[in-house]
């Protein structure tokens, strides 16, 4: 895991919801009132392109992950039900999330199903 989405994911477990972060030189990076808890995504990377996700060629020829449409986790509900879900199982370390985060996406997708463009 990349240190900043390391100590993002750290900050978040102790404060909770960040809720949309207009003071960020990139927001809005997905849509306009976005949720940014999950800023560096918990999930990255997910490899689900019903996310809104997709692999993207890079020019030496491997792939790369882009969440650029990934409009999902950054919704109120998504974001607020997946920390109620981490608080729910005790996870207080972002090494016990790491563990878990497979089995959290399955039941947060299957709860709140991606739209792709929402």
């Amino acid at each position: 895991m990349h240190p900043l989405a390391y100590e993002h994911l750290k900050k978040v477990l102790i404060s909770g919801l960040v809720g949309p972060d207009e003071s960020c030189d990139y927001y809005p990076c997905h849509f306009r009132g976005q949720d940014c808890t999950w800023c560096f995504c918990p999930f990255y990377p997910c490899k689900d392109q019903q996310t809104g996700g997709e692999w993207l060629k890079r020019k030496d020829g491997t792939s790369v992950w882009n969440c650029t449409h990934c409009y999902w986790i950054h919704r109120f509900e998504v974001a607020s039900v997946l920390l109620e879900i981490i608080r729910g199982r005790g996870i207080k370390r972002v090494e016990d999330l790491e563990r878990v985060r497979v089995s959290i996406f399955h039941e947060l997708k299957d709860s709140y199903p991606p739209v792709k463009g929402q």
